[in-house]
């Protein structure tokens, strides 16, 4: 996903959370039920992607697995924690521990 694409989808989540947040739409509960899905819809097109929108968490990233990939080379298993570290950059990768921990939580 490109960063346009990510800004645009923010804002329309933004957008439909501030509509379900006032008070002063006398929103039927279809029309609140249909807002609350499409925040649901968007919330999952943003967690979506494997690699992040911005080009800083990107670079961070790559060095990332630059470090752990020495590490795997040259034998230093200590470094291979970056790999680790590296899932937190992904959307993709918290959104589903995310919906993983919901779903503990609710039980």
């Amino acid at each position: 996903m490109d960063k346009k694409t990510d800004e645009k989808l923010k804002t329309t989540f933004n957008e439909v959370g501030r509509a379900l947040k006032d008070k002063s739409l006398n929103l039927s509960p279809e029309e609140r039920q249909k807002l609350e899905q499409s925040k649901s819809a968007l919330a999952g097109a943003m967690l979506s992607s494997w690699l992040p929108a911005d080009g800083v968490r990107r670079a961070i990233m790559l060095v990332l697995l630059i470090i752990g990939l020495y590490g795997f080379i040259h034998g230093k298993l200590a470094l291979l924690v970056f790999w680790l570290i590296l899932l937190l950059f992904s959307p993709r990768i918290v959104g589903e521990v995310v919906m993983l921990l919901g779903r503990i939580s609710r039980k």
